[in-house]
């Protein structure tokens, strides 16, 4: 990480921390919500509400359907009431931002010491299984952005990304759920695949498309973090789409993602 955006996690994370300190609460959980997964924190016990505007270094989501502001939250699962920190949206890289922008609240979660990170998008199918309307736990990506935040940081970064998606976790919370796992093609965006993009997704091996979530996933493991992610697929990639239809795809089935979601954070692990 540069020296400026060392500065900026850093004094993110201290506004965060005492507005934490205030309420007593936490967090050794930080959910990022995509694309439509804003009303998902409505379920939480929110116990803060941080807008970005307001924290030092964070800039606005431009993206309809993403949120602006941090939660802070507590959620009764059954191990027990967890602390969580939650982003009602994230920034892109079409947006113009770059990738070290985009994983700023990632850097600022390492900052407030939370090692368990819960990621989310929209996302286009692109295996025949992966239909509309599921959700899909993200088991390995294919970084086809043109960017990594890994290499601009100053020095670059060395990460192993074996098993970057954390394997334990992604399993319980599969077999929780009933949900299965595939591999997202990390794209820049913010066009839509075309059909000629699509197959060569397929061909690749890739099961969903999206744009965002991988740069995130890197700066997780330069932490050491860990990670579980999932998208929502809200279209068939290749095919005719527009923002508003994934919006509204994500809204008729809040009720899975909700489900998942908690299992994500029943199961995450903490010391």
């Amino acid at each position: 990480m540069t020296h400026n955006l060392n500065y900026k996690a850093k004094q993110a994370a201290r506004y965060i921390q005492s507005q934490l300190n205030e309420a007593g609460l936490h967090p050794k959980i930080f959910l990022v919500l995509g694309s439509g997964f804003r009303d998902a924190s409505e379920q939480f016990d929110i116990k803060i509400r941080m807008p970005f505007a307001k924290i030092p270094g964070y800039g606005l989501p431009t993206v309809e359907g993403h949120g602006s502001e941090l939660i802070a939250a507590q959620v009764e699962t059954r191990s027990g009431i967890k602390d969580l920190l939650v982003a009602t949206g994230r920034r892109h890289l079409y947006e113009g931002v770059s990738a070290l922008e985009v994983c700023l609240p990632i850097f600022t979660a390492h900052e407030l010491g939370i090692g368990n990170i819960i990621l989310t998008n929209a996302a286009g199918g692109i295996s025949e299984d992966k239909k509309l309307g599921s959700v899909v736990a993200i088991s390995d990506h294919l970084n086809l952005t043109g960017h990594n935040v890994a290499a601009t940081s100053v020095p670059p970064v060395f990460v192993g990304m074996d098993d970057a998606y954390c394997k334990p976790w992604r399993e319980s919370v599969c077999q929780t759920v009933g949900i299965t796992s595939g591999v997202y093609a990390g794209m820049l965006g913010p066009t839509f695949e075309t059909s000629a993009e699509a197959n060569m997704l397929k061909i690749l091996g890739a099961d969903i498309a999206g744009m965002s979530t991988v740069q995130e996933v890197i700066a997780a493991r330069m932490n050491g973090q860990n990670v579980f992610a999932c998208s929502f697929v809200t279209n068939k990639a290749g095919e005719p789409s527009a923002h508003g239809d994934v919006l509204s795809a994500v809204k008729a089935s809040m009720l899975t993602i909700h489900a998942t979601l908690l299992a994500a954070i029943e199961h995450a692990h903490i010391d």
